[in-house]
């Protein structure tokens, strides 16, 4: 069920405007398809993708608005191909398809998106796919409920409004998280320019797991080395994902913040976790 939060409306400069009840969007989620992630090696990906998608319990329809969030501007981005081939599922879908991203300690979007070939990718498509910065987007301080770090956090509206997000990082570790994948990806949604200084000192892992509360995240494709793997839930690929990291997902801290807040034990969600090969 959709429930409201109070948020606040700020401009591109930062200044506050008015108050406004902006729509709380949690994860929806089929709880058949939470157990169930799909792997598939890389060579073979693109012919299967929509069998993947739907063996992984995705069921697509039409759409208004896509939003495509790849880890561009962070120390991971996936492969081009595989935000290519993501795209070209969704494009007959989609009226309008955004590929966002906000500014990084590092990175800034458009330096990225030149970087790494999105804008000449872009050039393959029609009018309908266009890649932005988020940052320059209406940003809403969204309430966080019962949050482990922040109450409030700066979410473009675009999340917040788009029909489907999906999930587009690569596996790695990470010096603060140990892994960073689908739900560490989904910290380059917030509108902040400094991110490190907010919201390292309180605790990442705290951070991400307050994201999951009010960031919906429909679907994960992620880059895994030589393989990809694709699911509807963050916390089940991220899960499978640390297999790839050489890491364990029980002492990842942000999997069992994620798991607590959904009233379960990470370790009974390990353990219903169902991986299917193609």
């Amino acid at each position: 069920m959709t429930t409201r939060n109070r948020s606040v409306l700020r401009d591109k400069d930062g200044g506050s405007d008015v108050q406004t009840e902006i729509s709380s969007q949690p994860l929806r989620r089929n709880p058949s398809s939470d157990r169930k992630v799909v792997v598939c090696d890389k060579s073979k990906a693109s012919e299967v993708f929509p069998a993947m998608l739907s063996e992984a319990g995705f069921e697509p329809r039409e759409y208004d608005l896509v939003l495509v969030k790849p880890n561009i501007c962070g120390m991971y981005p996936p492969e081009a191909q595989l935000v290519e081939r993501t795209l070209r599922f969704f494009e007959p879908l989609a009226r309008r398809i955004v590929i966002g991203e906000t500014k990084s300690m590092m990175h800034t979007p458009e330096r990225r998106f030149k970087r790494l070939g999105v804008f000449d990718m872009l050039e393959r498509f029609g009018d309908k796919i266009e890649a932005v910065d988020l940052m320059e987007d209406e940003i809403l301080d969204l309430e966080v409920p019962s949050p482990h770090a922040v109450s409030h956090l700066p979410i473009p509206r675009l999340v917040n409004d788009c029909d489907l997000l999906v999930n587009i990082p690569k596996v790695g570790t990470h010096g603060r998280t140990k892994l960073t994948c689908a739900l560490k990806n989904l910290f380059g949604l917030l509108a902040e320019s400094d991110k490190q200084g907010v919201y390292h000192p309180p605790g990442v892992d705290k951070v991400i797991a307050d994201l999951a509360k009010i960031v919906r995240c429909d679907l994960s494709v992620v880059d895994a080395k030589k393989e990809v793997i694709v699911g509807v839930d963050p916390l089940t690929v991220d899960i499978l994902a640390c297999s790839f990291a050489g890491l364990e997902p029980l002492k990842v801290e942000h999997l069992r913040l994620v798991s607590e807040d959904r009233g379960l034990r990470l370790e009974d969600v390990l353990n219903r976790l169902q991986i299917v090969k193609m």
